[in-house]
């Protein structure tokens, strides 16, 4: 095993390329750093030897301790080494006792569940995966053992249903085609839905600035003054089946349940989104388009009960101001993308092109100050009467002057 992991470090040493594990920019996490530091365990070299995660490493030996247990190895002599086998044995130790429900201090606090989970799908609290998969081929030998890893860890990382959608038991998550970095990029490729939207292409050089997407969107309250309609989606294929309506100013959106606890993944997945730069475009960072166009939407608590009536947002929080600051706009505090290709660039356009134009505008305000409620409707039902009662008493005033001069 020693040699296996010696081996591949090796491999690895000096290859920009293969550089997988990145921190957090530091104008990104500079206000939100709670979302990207581990809370209970360290994983990685990162945060090794924090004072208030000391409490885990005795745990992180026990397990280690039970694995080999299961599996005979040899000493590492080398610090990284000895790190790389401790927490990855620390990993895979863990999920086998979430697998097969053994009792055990770590499993049976249910706070301490939720935070684990949280930690272990941190993009700076990683190692590389091939270090899990070395100390799992230990266990399993023959060439099921690397989709026998997956599945398990896809397992036991399954969704709750706040994010993501909750898969069930029996219907187990897609396994990732191509190489996986790390935990992270693990639970990306098996959960995050690969969009089937048709992507919005950037403007050629020669159209100019006049077609280039804009960067971002009125929120909820002035999409609605402005007579756009929210509405739940139903059966949507997933979260970015997210369309707009110009011919009835109507945008559907699938449901969205917020909560506290959501926040570290979703901003963590996103900055693994943008770790890998730009390559593949706007489908490999669909959670970047996401959450920029949530953050676009929402910005006050308004909009978060304009979406809640709607449907749409379903807050778990304390109330829509702490959805709007605390939750909203801390996504886009933590999103950078390229505008000129983002997977809802057309959204974008449409929405925008729909707001400015002045007769939306007017029909709405029409429709909220005359249509809004019944006597509203009866009292503009009277007044046209009335109208058209003294017109036809014009006319025939008109007609009789006419016929008595004649």
């Amino acid at each position: 095993m020693e040699t296996a992991i010696q081996r591949r470090l090796e491999q690895n040493d000096g290859e920009s390329s293969s550089f997988t594990i990145f921190r957090v920019p530091a104008q990104v996490r500079h206000e939100n750093r709670q979302h990207y530091e581990p809370r209970l365990v360290s994983i990685g070299p990162y945060y090794r030897g924090r004072d208030e995660l000391r409490a885990m490493e005795q745990h992180k030996w026990r397990l280690l301790r039970h694995f080999l247990q299961r599996a005979a190895t040899v000493p590492l002599s080398d610090f990284m080494r000895a790190m790389l086998l401790l927490d990855g044995c620390f990993i895979l130790e863990f999920f086998f006792k979430l697998n097969c429900r053994e009792p055990d201090a770590l499993c049976d606090v249910g706070w301490g569940l939720p935070l684990l989970h949280s930690d272990l799908l941190l993009l700076e609290n990683q190692i590389p995966f091939f270090v899990v998969e070395t100390l799992f081929h230990a266990f399993f030998r023959g060439a099921v053992a690397q989709d026998m890893l997956v599945a398990l860890l896809l397992l036991q990382l399954r969704p709750n249903g706040i994010v993501f959608p909750k898969l069930p038991s029996s219907c187990p998550a897609p396994a990732p085609t191509g190489k996986i970095n790390h935990l992270l990029h693990l639970y990306h490729e098996g959960f995050v839905p690969k969009p089937h939207a048709p992507l919005a292409t950037a403007p050629s050089r020669q159209e100019g600035a006049s077609r280039r997407l804009p960067l971002v969107i009125p929120c909820v309250t002035m999409l609605r003054e402005a007579g756009v309609r929210f509405v739940n989606k139903r059966s949507p294929r997933d979260m970015f089946d997210i369309t707009f309506d110009s011919n009835k100013g109507v945008l559907e959106l699938p449901p969205v349940a917020i909560d506290q606890a959501s926040l570290p993944l979703l901003v963590n997945l996103v900055a693994f989104e943008q770790s890998r730069g730009h390559t593949g475009g706007a489908a490999a960072a669909p959670l970047t388009s996401y959450t920029v166009l949530l953050s676009s939407l929402v910005r006050t608590g308004d909009d978060v009960d304009e979406l809640h009536r709607a449907g749409i947002v379903d807050n778990m929080l304390s109330n829509n101001d702490d959805a709007a600051s605390g939750f909203f706009q801390r996504l886009g505090d933590c999103s950078t993308m390229n505008y000129d290709d983002h997977l809802f660039g057309a959204l974008f356009a449409g929405v925008k092109r729909y707001h400015d134009a002045s007769w939306h505008r007017h029909k709405a305000r029409f429709l909220r100050d005359h249509c809004s409620n019944p006597w509203s409707v009866i009292a503009l039902g009277l007044a046209v009467l009335a109208f058209v009662f003294s017109l036809f008493n014009q006319l025939v005033v008109i007609h009789s002057l006419i016929h008595h001069n004649g």
